[in-house]
């Protein structure tokens, strides 16, 4: 049976009380007389019951039963009363335990942990960094904290930050951004540009916003071509010049290979070792263990920092970073044609979404061909998708 844990009991202390079958009645009614409360209360096979109470219950108890004659035996005793009673001679477990609470209270006026909201692009592990390098982090005394410096030395030396707000809640620090976002100057919007096609195609529809079109529906174009001209030639004004703008739809055709060789290699993982460990504590390690000897030829090398959570959610000023090896030998195996076609078909729609969001997709063509080494499956798509890319030219004189 899975015991639930109740602090209250743990500080206080809580004993197991057993009767035997033909004690249980006059045991439970000695319970409710003295109005002695329990818990985890259970019958076994053989008739008898069990139940959990506090250690000043248990004491009343067992004078009750010894004056009525109710045979009761104690089977465990837990909390933590026992545990500091058992261990009372080991002197560095409770010097342990005053450096743990001294060093909790302490840590208190410290940061824990950072926590960062906003960002799109930049990973928090980067904004960390930054504020690493602006002198806050995990390890900063709170009360020298001055966010508002803080801030502006953020957004000085960052490039990639425009807006920044630093605020301490207990030991977390919640740092909400708003990234920098480069708009294109303005004389690049209003530079002149000719559309061309980004492929090569069959045009099918013309969706002109902009510009002098020098193509019509029907007509075969290559890559590179000239679809819509930026340059307005007139003879009454001379040349006017435009940033050539719309959609033109094309009928395109794209070619994919993928080739699976039949035979190939894999590792064979054996028995992962531990390479060392370190303890961290804000921001000072130690190393408390590292093996010995050379590392094998062929490994992984697999580095992992494990943190407890606070109330299960924020990360505790303490970790261990352990690196693992996991040594591995090559042994070479043969594919069936039939796992080589499911991993050509799986790269093969990986290679599809290289193709554009709105292509619209008319027919695929797919043919698999076995060699005596690999498999290859070709794939011809035929789509229609918008080939116009705008491409800016200089004005001379």
């Amino acid at each position: 049976m899975l015991k639930r844990f109740d602090p209250l009991l743990f500080f206080i202390g809580s004993r197991t009380v057993r009767a035997a079958a033909q004690y249980r009645t006059a045991l439970m009614d000695v319970c409710l007389r003295e109005g002695i409360n329990y818990s985890e209360f259970r019958c076994e096979e053989d008739g008898s019951v069990l139940f959990c109470a506090s250690f000043g219950a248990v004491g009343r108890l067992q004078k009750r039963c010894e004056a009525e004659g109710i045979e009761i035996e104690i089977t465990e005793s837990r909390g933590l009363p026992y545990f500091l009673y058992r261990h009372r001679h080991r002197a560095g477990l409770f010097l342990g335990i005053l450096i743990a609470c001294a060093l909790t209270v302490l840590s208190s006026r410290f940061v824990w942990h950072v926590q960062v909201v906003g960002n799109l692009e930049l990973s928090e592990a980067d904004i960390v960094e930054e504020l690493r390098a602006c002198g806050f982090g995990v390890g900063s005394y709170i009360p020298k904290v001055e966010t508002a410096k803080l801030e502006n030395r953020l957004l000085l030396a960052s490039e990639r930050i425009s807006w920044v707000s630093v605020y301490i809640d207990g030991t977390v620090a919640r740092v909400q951004i708003i990234e920098y976002r480069e708009t294109p100057p303005e004389e690049s919007v209003t530079r002149p540009a000719n559309l061309v096609a980004a492929a090569d195609g069959q045009i099918e529809t013309v969706e002109l916003l902009r510009g002098n079109c020098v193509v019509t529906p029907g007509q075969a174009v290559k890559k590179g071509e000239l679809l819509v001209s930026g340059i307005y030639d007139s003879n009454l004004v001379g040349y006017r010049f435009t940033r050539a703008a719309g959609r033109i739809l094309a009928r395109t055709e794209h070619t994919f290979t993928v080739e699976i060789p039949l035979q190939d290699t894999q590792k064979i993982y054996e028995e992962p070792f531990c390479n060392q460990i370190f303890l961290n504590f804000f921001d000072f390690s130690l190393k408390i263990f590292k093996s010995t000897g050379n590392l094998p030829l062929t490994c992984d090398i697999i580095e992992e920092e494990k943190s407890p959570l606070m109330w299960g959610r924020y990360p505790l000023p303490l970790s261990l970073s352990v690196t693992t090896v996991k040594p591995y030998t090559e042994q070479g195996f043969t594919r069936t044609p039939e796992e080589a076609l499911e991993l050509a078909y799986a790269e093969l729609e990986n290679r599809l979404m290289s193709l554009s969001d709105d292509a619209q997709l008319l027919r695929k063509d797919v043919t698999a061909t076995i060699t005596e080494t690999s498999l290859i499956l070709n794939c011809t798509v035929l789509c229609i998708e918008n080939i116009a890319v705008q491409y800016e030219f200089e004005i001379t004189e």
